[in-house]
């Protein structure tokens, strides 16, 4: 079979792939690519080891599927629409409490929330990965150029003075002088 899928397209599908979601035809079409490019293959072999350090949620998710709409209820409907506020500590006590036991008591929820812990997780490991990638600290050049931008405008004004006091000057002696 001749393969018909190209590499940008594996590495499109290829998180799909790995949970398990794609149609058993298109499986066999990404394998035989991933058997015969070796550059997709070592990203497949990356993002399969990443995929296995969070294998436990897949599991949890299966369970919770299964029992989902007895759970979906107007309180679960209410914590969804508050929960970005809850991880953003915007909430009073009485509404974190009210999450927590939420959490606690429903499933979904619980899933709910330990999602967005993953994602903070991994949101904070990208930048801390991204920041010490970067070879310069911007940071301290920014600052330089703010600092130097304002001496040039408190120069820029020393000089405006000084002209505006000379222009006085020269004023006054012609006034005194010519009358």
């Amino acid at each position: 079979m001749k393969n018909k899928i190209t590499c940008k397209q594996i590495q499109a599908i290829l998180p799909f792939y790995l949970k398990g979601r794609v149609n058993p035809a298109l499986s066999e079409l990404i394998e035989e690519h991933l058997e015969n490019c070796p550059h997709c293959k070592e990203l497949y072999l990356k993002a399969f080891d990443e995929c296995n350090d969070f294998s436990f949620i897949e599991l949890e998710e299966n369970a919770v599927e299964e029992n989902n709409d007895r759970f979906v209820t107007k309180e679960y409907a209410n914590f969804k629409k508050k929960l970005s506020a809850y991880f953003d500590s915007e909430l009073e006590n009485s509404e974190s409490i009210k999450i927590k036991k939420m959490t606690i008591s429903n499933p979904l929820a619980r899933k709910d929330l330990e999602d967005m812990y993953l994602f903070k997780r991994l949101l904070h490991s990208s930048f801390d990965r991204t920041k010490e990638s970067c070879k310069h600290d911007f940071s301290k050049t920014i600052v330089k150029k703010l600092d130097d931008q304002n001496f040039y405008q408190t120069d820029y004004f020393v000089k405006i003075g000084a002209i505006l006091l000379f222009i006085s000057a020269v004023l006054s002696i012609s006034f005194f002088t010519g009358s």
